[in-house]
C-alpha cells in the first residue's frame, strides 16, 4: 500500500480577498487617475497660448458621468477655441497644449497605475515578499 496524506485547507479568507480585488483596484486606480488628470490640466494651463488667459482658466477636470475616471476639457463658453488652438484651422496653425500635456504624463501615469494595482493587492493581504 502506498503512503498518502490529505491536506485540508480553509480557503474562505483567500476567496474573499480575491473577490475584493476588483473593487480595491478600481478605487486605487481612480485616485491615480485624479492625480494624472490634475497634472495634465496644470501642464496644459502652462502650455496654452495666452492672449486673454480665458482658455487657460477654462481648462477643467471633472469626474466622468459613470464615475470611473476623469475628463479634462476646455469649457470656456467660447465656441471651439480650445479645439482651434489644439488642432489649428485653415486660417491658423495648431498650437497644441492639451494632447502634448497628456503625452508628457504617460510615463508617470503608468507608474501610478502599477503602484495603485499593487497597493490594492497589498491592501487585500495578497502581496508580500517572495
Amino acid at each position: 500500500m502506498a503512503d498518502s496524506f490529505t491536506i485540508d485547507v480553509d480557503t474562505t479568507a483567500l476567496l474573499a480577498a480575491l473577490a475584493a480585488i476588483p473593487e480595491a483596484v478600481h478605487a486605487h486606480l481612480k485616485a491615480a487617475a485624479k492625480v494624472t488628470a490634475e497634472a495634465i490640466a496644470t501642464e496644459a494651463r502652462a502650455r496654452v497660448r495666452r492672449r486673454t488667459g480665458q482658455t487657460g482658466d477654462a481648462i477643467t477636470v471633472e469626474e466622468t458621468h459613470s464615475g470611473d475616471g476623469y475628463v479634462i476639457y476646455v469649457g470656456d463658453g467660447r465656441q471651439h477655441v480650445g479645439s482651434f488652438l489644439e488642432f489649428g484651422t485653415k486660417f491658423m496653425t495648431a498650437a497644441p497644449f492639451l494632447f502634448a500635456s497628456a503625452r508628457l504624463e504617460e510615463g508617470a501615469h503608468d507608474r501610478r497605475a502599477r503602484e495603485a494595482v499593487q497597493a490594492a493587492i497589498d491592501e487585500q493581504g495578497l502581496g508580500g515578499a517572495a
